[in-house]
Order: structure tokens, then sequence, then C-alpha cells
């Protein structure tokens, strides 16, 4: 799936979840109906800054609208990082038990 098609998607269903007309999100944002239809529908390729115009007409941020890892994520994985961060871990933390965890695997099959 390429980009536009994969940023047409993401405004759509958004839209859409915030049960939100064409026309009321393309008001909102101070773009033309036909233009956020052109963007939903992949016929046009928009620029960073009417993204951003209608990132903060649907009130989420850019990168949800940009992603395509949003709403992909394991919500158990994304659970534990939280839990690991509350805990006072930080990124090195896990990288460093992540190294550990791989050289006693790579030294178990080397047995």
């Amino acid at each position: 799936m390429d980009v536009n098609k994969k940023l047409g998607l993401q405004i759509k269903n958004n839209r859409l979840k915030k049960r939100m007309s064409l026309s009321k999100l393309a008001t909102i944002a101070g773009i033309s109906k036909s233009y956020l239809s052109s963007i939903e529908n992949h016929e046009t390729n928009p620029s960073a800054h009417i993204i951003q115009k209608i990132a903060k007409a649907l009130e989420v941020p850019v990168e949800q609208l940009l992603s395509i890892h949003v709403g992909i994520l394991d919500p158990e994985w994304v659970d534990l990082v939280l839990q690991a961060r509350d805990l006072g871990l930080n990124k090195e933390d896990i990288r460093d038990f992540l190294a550990y965890e791989s050289w006693k695997c790579s030294d178990k099959e080397g047995v």
C-alpha cells in the first residue's frame, strides 16, 4: 500500500470515528470538500501544511495520520513498555537487557 493510500485511509477512518462529514472536516480544516475527497480517495498528495490542518481539525497528532503503525501495535507490548518506564527503566536499560538475553541465547547455541 503506498503512502498516499495509507494517508487517505487514516484521514477517512479518523473522520468517521469522529462522526464528521466530509463537508464538516473540510470546513474546519479550511480546505475545499473536493480537495479533501481527493486526498481520502488517494488522488492527490497533500502538502505537510495541509496534513497539519487536517490533523488539527481531527484533533489528532500529525504522526497518527502519517504513521502506518498506529493502531497496529500490540496493546500488551505497549503496556509492558509503559510498565518498564513507570518502574524507572530507560531505553538504555532495555537495550542492555536485550543484549544480555541475546548473548545468553547465542552462548547456549555455542555449547
